[in-house]
């Protein structure tokens, strides 16, 4: 199988590389989503200044409303050094396994 990232470049680094970059490409993505809903989970009472339903949606306008982007964003560099080498080893890991069960027929 040939390397998208050239020739010489073995099996395990572009796995890593291609797993840590679907990290972090997933932890953008899912950054906002993760600020609301700690935000959400936080209050004790039940209800916020979402209103007295806290949707999802309707969170995530109010708090890009009131404080900005960068305020759906907390946390984004703790989180992605987590998870973008995270993915990486996941993906070298789940393929790893892939070939050793194809390799003993055991799928």
């Amino acid at each position: 199988m040939r390397s998208i990232l050239g020739e010489g470049v073995d099996s395990f680094s572009s796995k890593f590389i291609a797993g840590a970059f679907g990290g972090t490409v997933g932890t953008i993505l899912n950054t906002p989503f993760d600020v609301v809903k700690t935000r959400i989970q936080n209050n004790s009472l039940g209800m916020t200044t979402f209103g007295r339903t806290p949707w999802t949606i309707s969170a995530l306008s109010h708090v890009l409303r009131e404080e900005g982007v960068f305020a759906l964003y907390k946390g984004f560099v703790p989180k992605v050094f987590r998870l973008g080498p995270g993915g990486g080893i996941l993906l070298v890991v789940f393929d790893t396994m892939i070939n050793i069960f194809t390799k003993f027929e055991l799928v």
